[in-house]
């Protein structure tokens, strides 16, 4: 489209910059230039069709757009976030699971938290990225954090990953509610101890109330967080193998169905039922990875989690799609586009 006349580009770039800049409205528009409200809706169209606005979508995540909504049609899924790797391979999927967190959060909601054996792995890089969202944005009052499961570790050299949800609490502003307890104990009847406990049973009660619950999924394998980190013994693994498991939430174990399994492990857990994380409004799987592929397909088909972050290459396999060109979009929620005059 040839440019218009200076004068005509002149009113050009300044409805532009009122809409676009300034976030006025087209009303707002229409009654500083003098013109008709249709009219301000026309400049703004032009000045995009014409190359005066440009329009960049940004955030600190690269994202494959394609992919997503390909996810979100074929899993029926609320929202996907697909993270590309930068360029020494690292994918920042702490980065995508705050971004859900930001921009989901209301005041007064309640946040179901799983955490990771392996402390590093994205719950860290989660706080780590809202910590520094904060200091850019007002707090949202009365925002509560619970754990989801059981985490003291048996070995007390290691890290309790209880205290990576804390920190997700404090970068969030919001009251976190912990379980003092470990994952897995001896037998059922300590588990139902355990929950008699008013803390512990607060804090699962707390659950039914959550508006989003976040966790990550794992697999059946030796090399799983969960075995390498001294929660499983070998023999788990062989009970839950022979049960069908693939995957598990909150240390609790699915099947290819995304419904939970039974058996010795699962009375001696001490975690939020899958049926009840099953019945919160968001629930988001984070999990990248191939041995991540097959657990995560039975978690979204079988209604576990309704959105998830994960990256490109394990969202290519969930669709059983080959590498291709996709959309690379960095994200940022613009100002609304007007819509084109007819």
């Amino acid at each position: 489209m040839p440019l218009p006349s200076v004068d005509k580009q002149r009113l050009l770039v300044r409805a532009a910059v009122m809409y676009y800049v300034e976030g006025a409205t087209q009303l707002d528009i229409a009654r500083h230039l003098g013109v008709s409200r249709a009219t301000a809706g026309r400049l703004v169209a032009q000045a995009r069709a014409v190359g005066i606005v440009r329009i960049e979508i940004v955030s600190g995540i690269t994202r494959r757009v394609e992919t997503e909504l390909a996810l979100e049609s074929r899993f029926g899924l609320q929202e996907a976030v697909v993270v590309e790797a930068d360029d020494t391979g690292h994918v920042d999927l702490g980065q995508g699971c705050a971004d859900v967190l930001a921009r989901t959060l209301r005041p007064g909601a309640v946040v179901g938290l799983g955490w990771s054996s392996n402390p590093d792995e994205w719950i860290a890089r989660t706080a780590e990225v809202l910590r520094t969202l904060r200091r850019a944005a007002d707090d949202i009052p009365d925002v509560t954090v619970v754990q989801l499961a059981g985490a003291s570790p048996t070995d007390p050299t290691r890290m309790d990953p209880a205290q990576t949800v804390s920190a997700v609490a404090d970068a969030l502003g919001a009251r976190p509610v912990l379980i003092a307890a470990p994952l897995y104990v001896d037998n059922a009847a300590t588990v139902a101890s355990l929950r008699a406990d008013r803390g512990i049973s607060s804090a699962l009660d707390l659950v039914a109330r959550a508006d989003t619950c976040l966790f990550g999924v794992g697999h059946v394998s030796p090399t799983t967080p969960l075995f390498v980190n001294g929660y499983l013994q070998e023999r788990d693994l062989e009970q839950l193998q022979a049960r069908g498991a693939v995957g598990d939430a909150v240390g609790r174990f699915f099947g290819a169905d995304g419904r939970a399994v039974g058996g010795a492990l699962a009375e001696r857990t001490l975690s939020a039922e899958l049926d009840l994380i099953r019945s919160r409004p968001l629930r988001v799987a984070v999990a990248a990875g191939p041995e991540r592929v097959d657990p995560l397909r039975a978690a979204l088909s079988g209604g576990l989690a309704n959105a998830v972050v994960t990256d490109t290459s394990t969202a290519r396999s969930l669709l059983g799609d080959a590498p291709r060109t996709s959309t690379d979009a960095r994200l940022l929620t613009p100002h609304p586009l007007p819509k084109d005059p007819t």
